[in-house]
């Protein structure tokens, strides 16, 4: 058996760099259209959630589901595809980090059974977000019943005329 602990391959100082400035964009960029396209057109339809509809569903009924399950089911999809696969990788090639696999700081190579735990816990990384979108359907369910009940008086203003042209104009 080896003496000497086992470690990872590093990055490079440039491969760093990269990675840092390639996040950075990224996220503005994700920021700058969220804050500049998505934000004032849920605005908007939260606001007139109420007399729409889409595929004809009641458009409250879509909000409160794409809150409380959408996003909760989105976080299960990202975290299981990025964690759960290196969680794969783990258990297959019984160590961690994975084979092949660089980090950004000294890292020694687990193996055995806390490589093993590691890449279940990997697997298992989306479960929490699963139990919450679960949760979320119940909640919206009972949601979208009372705001049923309680806007039957259909009182809604004319929407009709909002577009992305309005949203963009009323920013």
């Amino acid at each position: 058996m080896n003496e000497f602990p086992e470690f990872a391959e590093e990055y490079t100082p440039i491969e760093r760099a990269r990675i840092f400035v390639t996040g950075l964009i990224s996220g503005c960029l994700v920021v700058a259209v969220s804050k500049l396209y998505f934000f004032p057109w849920l605005n908007v339809f939260a606001n007139s959630a109420h007399c729409r509809t889409v595929f004809g569903f009641d458009g409250l009924t879509v909000l409160w589901y794409g809150l409380f399950v959408g996003i909760p089911f989105s976080c299960v999809l990202l975290v299981g595809s990025a964690i759960g696969y290196r969680g794969y990788k783990i258990l297959r090639d019984h160590q961690t980090p994975p084979n092949g696999e660089k980090v950004m700081r000294p890292t020694r190579i687990i193996r055995g059974s806390k490589a093993k735990i590691a890449g279940y816990l990997h697997l298992m990384a989306f479960f929490p977000f699963f139990v919450i979108s679960i949760w979320g359907g119940f909640q919206a369910s009972a949601m979208s019943k009372q705001a049923q009940i309680k806007n039957r008086n259909g009182s809604c203003p004319q929407t009709s005329n909002l577009t992305w042209r309005s949203i963009g104009a009323r920013l």
